[in-house]
């Protein structure tokens, strides 16, 4: 039976009904700040910002505009290195590199001319490469440019069992081409059948001495061990030998008093640290280290500290369950800044520059498993902020170094790239738009959505057929509009020259 409709139902349904269609009859856009319809244009409406509200940013690096740069350019110096884990400058424009498998590359940042460097490594592990197993980070002496004395760590067999193996440092003398004269100076032992958890960041401070982080090797309990060099931070003169004032000369060991606490131990109680950096402004040691299931650190690195693992952790072991007494105990040092979840965090710097002189002693945490950098904010000795930044740098971070113009260098293990940030005021206000730019104004959104004919610019197959039309029928495409895109890709205020451009760096990308 129909159901009897009242008189104001039906007046309201005549509303509706003639309100659709009337909607429908106006298919809106917006072109730039103004508003029209399909049927006719309407008067243009200025869209003031509010105060303090930025003009549009027309940029690449969104998460970099997102903490106030918003002219900054992330260029890519080089692609193509071998697993790189560490470099350094060796001039203003040259950069040392270890490559994991063991060798050392020159890298010329101007013309992009890359180098290997002759000499071996004698005691290198014969699994480099491989696992966690290989050539890690590299230090320059202090007086380098008139020594020229390079120091590495590196993984090392047992003699007696190759199965076995520790981190070791070595030193050599670099002439731009070679290294001659290897001299290997520390064997952080246990040796140990764990492939990972070697540790191996270095760093100089302002006196000369060399400070080396080892891993735990994944025997936790070495940590806390003061006859084991495993798990610590260890401080050596630039030969080998200890400092008279490390902080355990003459300290009786605690769990074995007939004996004593290595020497050359400064510190304790680190699991997996990969970042040492020394900041001369404030005198600070600064120290990054792999959390097991959460809880990476930041550390700041003081004579006889001892900083908890695995007593104390913020972190988990990986089947759910706690490690240790908890996060915090009498005499153990609190982290900087801890991580949960965890980034996977290797790299740290302090940024000192004029380049990004808003970032002054920040510090720059780079992260693998999250592919970006973590910028913490550092005022009065403590971590007000953090913010994550640089996903676009799209790899796993394994250096930071800011160079004498205070632009930032990334060693990025994906692709084996070199990045470099820096600032072009040019970009202020998106005055300057290249194909980049345009591109992911007006296109990114809907190559990269998965749509059915829309191919992203990595599926080179996808893109074959249209390739194969030539540029100016692409070019032509862009412009005028093909299929359900509209002309100029919804991009009303680009000129015919940016559209080019955009459609240029498109074909460039899908080349890769």
């Amino acid at each position: 039976m129909p159901v009897a409709r009242t008189p104001i139902v039906v007046v309201v349904s005549l509303l509706l009904a003639a309100a659709a269609f009337f909607a429908g009859m106006l298919v809106m856009e917006y072109r730039g700040d103004t508003l029209r319809t399909a049927a006719r244009e309407v008067k243009s409406v200025v869209v003031p910002r509010g105060p303090g509200q930025p003009a549009p940013y027309f940029g690449d690096l969104q998460s970099v505009a997102e903490v106030n740069v918003r002219d900054a350019v992330l260029d890519e110096v080089y692609a193509g290195l071998a697993f790189p884990w560490a470099f350094e400058f060796v001039s203003d424009t040259q950069l040392l590199i270890t490559e994991f498998a063991g060798q050392f590359k020159v890298l010329d940042v101007t013309t992009g001319a890359v180098s290997e460097v002759a000499g071996t490594i004698p005691t290198l592990a014969s699994a480099a490469g491989t696992q966690q197993i290989g050539l890690l980070d590299v230090a320059l002496h202090p007086q380098f440019s008139r020594n020229g004395l390079i120091y590495f760590s590196h993984a090392v067999e047992d003699p007696q069992d190759s199965k076995l193996r520790a981190l070791a440092v070595s030193r050599a003398r670099f002439d731009g081409a070679s290294i001659t004269e290897v001299q290997q100076l520390l064997v952080a032992e246990p040796f140990g059948k764990s492939p990972s958890n070697f540790g191996g960041a270095l760093e100089f401070d302002r006196q000369g001495l060399l400070y080396v982080a080892t891993g735990d090797r994944s025997r936790r309990d070495q940590s806390q061990n003061p006859g084991a060099l495993t798990g610590k931070i260890l401080r050596l003169q630039d030969d080998g030998s200890v400092p008279p004032d490390n902080p355990f000369i003459g300290v009786a060991n605690p769990y074995n008093p007939k004996l004593m606490i290595d020497s050359r131990i400064y510190a304790m109680g680190v699991r997996n640290p990969q970042g040492l950096h020394y900041d001369a402004v404030s005198s600070i040691m600064y120290e990054t280290e792999h959390g097991p299931m959460g809880g990476d650190e930041v550390n700041r690195i003081d004579a006889g500290g001892n900083y908890g693992w695995p007593v104390i952790t913020y972190g988990a072991n990986y089947s759910t369950e706690l490690i240790g007494r908890g996060s915090a105990m009498a005499g153990m040092v609190q982290p900087l800044f801890y991580y949960l979840p965890s980034l996977a965090i290797s790299p740290i710097a302090v940024y000192r520059g004029d380049m990004f002189g808003e970032w002054d002693g920040d510090l720059l945490v780079g992260a693998m498993k999250s592919s970006a950098v973590s910028k913490l904010d550092v005022v009065e000795g403590s971590v007000k902020s953090e913010r994550q930044i640089l996903q676009e740098v799209r790899g796993r971070v394994r250096d930071i170094k800011v160079a004498a113009d205070g632009s930032i260098y990334f060693l990025v293990q994906n692709g084996g790239r070199v990045l470099r940030l820096s600032r072009d005021p040019a970009l202020l206000g998106g005055k300057v738009r290249d194909g980049r730019q345009i591109y992911n104004i007006a296109c990114v959104t809907c190559h990269q959505s998965g749509t059915t004919d829309v191919p992203a610019l990595r599926d080179a197959k996808a893109w074959s057929a249209r390739v194969a039309k030539g540029r100016e029928a692409l070019y032509a495409s862009a412009l005028e509009g093909i299929g359900n895109m509209p002309a100029r890709g919804f991009c009303e205020n680009c000129t015919d020259e940016e559209i080019r451009q955009a459609v240029d760096y498109m074909l460039d990308e899908i080349a890769k």
